[in-house]
Order: structure tokens, then C-alpha cells, then sequence
């Protein structure tokens, strides 16, 4: 089922105002390395088949004056039938937010999971990240609106380093601040610009084993890597549709063979690059404009699409497996009733979902953007 594209997503909207100039290329980033492996394109994900329209309901007969008329409920639509059947993988086993153990969220989008499995989110509206424990109770609350150390705006991704080390990336201030475990800033580098070092909205941020700072560069359309104390090292990319470019790069992550992934969010793909920058390869039709992605243990991915309100898993092959929870997409929302729409289960629609992590059990974190909440959802054997 092949969705219309209808927008980028809350974070990629808002930061057009922030210096995320996403129409116009932007001046050529800083050499990229040379590519020496040849890029392939990943297998198409199998196709899901195209909703077609709901069963005729048993006609009701007509009643007599003394015959109690014979309501017969309609069969669930097709297109519902679809999704539940493509999203039963996963099963909703935990929502934090809504007021639960004295927590709130405002505009969750960033998550990531470190070694103990202990939960980081970031909050763009609420101009802050915070961190959990595996079971959600809260442990850290760091920012508040603005510009200066320990603050924020527009907070978007979020790393752990081997130390505990916390890095943030803001598409407000364009720049990342570094923090230690218990919250304490300690640097922060980038502005907003063109030039190396510089951002037009740092999005997707993550550490590699060598502690390496990679983090995607929206309106620049790169990726740029430094240190841990804000050195540039490196960077590839430029703007354009071919193999290696990208058109507004949002999630980055390390993969477990320390390839890292980036969501080419308007080229409606991901790839995968070396350390050193060099293409691997590139995996298409991914969804409608992606966003964020995390790695499963057996290989495969996840990639959310706010503006379709689902979130895909792939296989390690690139093959599209199913969804997690069950995210209405806006066409298939117009083709329900308000009858059909009641009935589904409210606990496992997805609303502009954007960050995705997983845990050391392979359970899955998504922040559910416009819900204000953070689900956890778990896979289902056989």
C-alpha cells in the first residue's frame, strides 16, 4: 500500500524557521571520501496489497408492524483487517506519559536506550530531555527554553556514550550539547551556518565504539562527525537524489557492525556508510517520508513515518515484515466511519511517531509524537 506523501513530519516542518532551509542545496560541504564499494539498491519491501472496499452488510429486512427489526453489525473493513494483521508482531506491553508515575511529555521525538537499558527522551516542546529506568520511573530531568548552556530549543536527538556521557542535538540552536551522566553540561559546539562545524538544524545524533560524535545535518544535507569535545573530524554528503547525497537527512544511527544508518527523510530511502563515509548501500521505499531509524538484534530496522503515523520493521534483506501498533494513515482514516474508527483499540494508535530505539531484549521504544507519550511494545513469538 503505497501512500500519498502529505508532509514531513512536526520536527522537519518546524525547523524551516530555525535556519533548516529544506527547498534550496546548500553551498558544498566538506569533501566527502571516495566511495569504493558500488552502492546496490535493496530489494523492493514486499508490497502490501491495496485496500478494497469494505464487505456489503446483510441487508436488514424490512419490518412489520409486530417484527422486531434484525440488525446484522457490518464485517470489519478490509483495510483494518490489513493493518491488524500486519501489525500483530508487536505487542503494546507499556505507555508512559499521560500523568502515569508523575510524568508528562511534551513533543517526546528523541529516544535511546544505553547499556542498563535505561530509557533517554527528548522533549522538543518541552525543552528538555529526560531519562528512565527500564521500568519508566523517572531519573533525570535536565533544560528548560533557551540558548545558553543546559538549554534548549527544538531538542531532536539524543546519544549515550560509553561513560554515560549524554549528547543532544537542537535544530533551534543548531548545535550539540555534551552532558555527564548525572546532567552537568560540559561543552557544547556548532552554530547556525554553512561552514564546517556549523548546522542549518542538527537532527539525528549518534557515538560510535571509538567515541566518535556522528550527527545529521538537515539543511546542509550531511553528515558531519567530531569528537567528543566538539573537534570536526570529518563530514560527506551535498545535496541531490544520487547514491552518497541526501535531501534533508534527519535519523542517524551506528549499527552493531559500526556501519552508520542515515534516513534520507525527503529521498524517501535509507543508506548506510562506512566510519570513513563510504556507501555500502541504499535501501529504498522505506515509506513516505522517514524520519527515524533504530537496528533490531537479528538485523533488521525500524523506520517511522510521522506523517503516515506508522512505523515500519524491515529485515535484515530489506524486506518490509510489518507494522508496530497500529498507525491509521490519513487516506485510510478518510475511508473509515466514526462506527469503524470506535472500535479500535486507542492504546495502540500511533500519532506522528518519530524516535524508535531498542532495548537489550529487543523490545522496542517509539515516541508517539502528538499522543504526548512514549510506547513500549514487545515482539510476539511464532
Amino acid at each position: 500500500m503505497r501512500l500519498p506523501m502529505i508532509a514531513l513530519g512536526l520536527i522537519a516542518a518546524t525547523v524551516v524557521a530555525c535556519g533548516g532551509d529544506d527547498e534550496s542545496p546548500a553551498p558544498a560541504a566538506a569533501t566527502a571520501p571516495t566511495s569504493t564499494a558500488a552502492a546496490t539498491t535493496a530489494p523492493p519491501a514486499t508490497a502490501t496489497p491495496s485496500p478494497t472496499p469494505a464487505p456489503t452488510s446483510t441487508a436488514t429486512p424490512t419490518p412489520t408492524a409486530t417484527a422486531t427489526p434484525v440488525i446484522v453489525p457490518p464485517s470489519e473493513p478490509e483495510v483494518l483487517k490489513e493493518l491488524r494483521e500486519l501489525a500483530a508482531g508487536f505487542r503494546l506491553v507499556a505507555v508512559w506519559g499521560l500523568g502515569k508515575n508523575g510524568v508528562s511529555y511534551l513533543g517526546p521525538n528523541g529516544i535511546t536506550v544505553d547499556a542498563q537499558d535505561r530509557v533517554y527522551v527528548t522533549e522538543f516542546q518541552g525543552a528538555r530531555f529526560r531519562k528512565f529506568s527500564p521500568h519508566g520511573d523517572l531519573l533525570l530531568e535536565v533544560g528548560s527554553p533557551g540558548s545558553g548552556p543546559g538549554e534548549f530549543s527544538l531538542p531532536i536527538g539524543i546519544a549515550v556514550d560509553a561513560d554515560g556521557s549524554i549528547f543532544v542535538s537542537e535544530a533551534g540552536n543548531s548545535r550539540v550539547q555534551r552532558f555527564t551522566a548525572d546532567g552537568d553540561f560540559v561543552t557544547s559546539w556548532g552554530s547556525l551556518g554553512e561552514g564546517p562545524g556549523q548546522f542549518r538544524s542538527a537532527m539525528g545524533i549518534a557515538i560510535s565504539e571509538a567515541g566518535e560524535v556522528f550527527v545529521a545535518d538537515f539543511g546542509n544535507h550531511r553528515v558531519q562527525v567530531f569528537s567528543r569535545d566538539g573537534t570536526l573530524l570529518r563530514s560527506w554528503g551535498g545535496f541531490g537524489t544520487e547514491p552518497g547525497q541526501f535531501n534533508n537527512p534527519i535519523g542517524l544511527q551506528i549499527g552493531p557492525q559500526g556501519n552508520v544508518w542515515v534516513v534520507d527523510s525527503r529521498n524517501d530511502r535509507v543508506q548506510t556508510f562506512t566510519t570513513e563515509g563510504e556507501l555500502l548501500r541504499v535501501w529504498d521505499d522505506v515509506g513516505v517520508a522517514p524520519q527515524i531509524i533504530s537496528l533490531s538484534a537479528d538485523g533488521g530496522f525500524y523506520v517511522s513515518s510521522p506523517s503516515t503515523n506508522q512505523v515500519r520493521h524491515f529485515s535484515a534483506d530489506g524486506e518490509f515484515v510489518g507494522y508496530i501498533g497500529l498507525g491509521i494513515s490519513p487516506d485510510d482514516f478518510q475511508r473509515l466511519s466514526d462506527e469503524e474508527l470506535s472500535g479500535l483499540d486507542p492504546s495502540a494508535q500511533l500519532a506522528s511517531p518519530h524516535g524508535t530505539a531498542t532495548d537489550s531484549s529487543g523490545a522496542v521504544y517509539l515516541a508517539d509524537t502528538r499522543n504526548g507519550v512514549v510506547r513500549k511494545f514487545v515482539r510476539v513469538e511464532g
